[in-house]
């Protein structure tokens, strides 16, 4: 029961339903008598309640903590690194996302899920006067001003 459970739960994270999703994951490890956490299925379970913990509760903190912990039972899936950086983005932490995300490159490279949220991610523009900070007043409004330079027109 608690392994078909988590299947449904996992496909409905990945479906971007995540209340539904928390709910399942709920039912299975909010519960006193939790199964315990050793196979690679309960590894994936925990990174894709993160995610939905994440999405649905905004409790970050706890998100990273079960992402940490599945990858460090699987260090190899993919997955778990797409998930992490998932929480981290929707905790708008842009930087600790990419660095997830490029972890999980360096570990699994094909993996379809990392590839795309790398591309959704992009690649941010270096700054316009590369010696002052990112966030500096002048590379700010410059900045600015040559995204406004490249978005496109409407024609009317």
């Amino acid at each position: 029961m608690t392994q078909s459970t988590i299947d449904r739960a996992i496909k409905a994270t990945k479906d971007e339903e995540f209340l539904q999703g928390l709910t399942l994951f709920l039912d299975i490890y909010g519960t006193d008598s939790a199964p315990p956490i050793k196979s690679p299925k309960d590894a994936s379970g925990l990174s894709y309640f993160a995610v939905c913990l994440a999405m649905v509760h905004r409790k970050y903190k706890e998100a990273v903590e079960l992402c940490k912990r599945a990858i460090d039972l699987e260090f190899y899936n993919g997955d778990h690194y797409a998930n992490l950086g998932r929480v981290y983005l929707a905790g708008n932490n842009r930087k600790k996302a990419l660095e997830s995300v490029e972890a999980g490159l360096r570990v699994a490279s094909e993996n379809a899920q990392l590839r795309a949220l790398r591309k959704e991610m992009g690649v941010r523009a270096r700054p316009t006067v590369p010696f002052l900070d990112r966030s500096h007043p002048i590379n700010v409004s410059l900045g600015q001003v040559r995204h406004a330079r490249k978005a496109p027109t409407k024609k009317k």
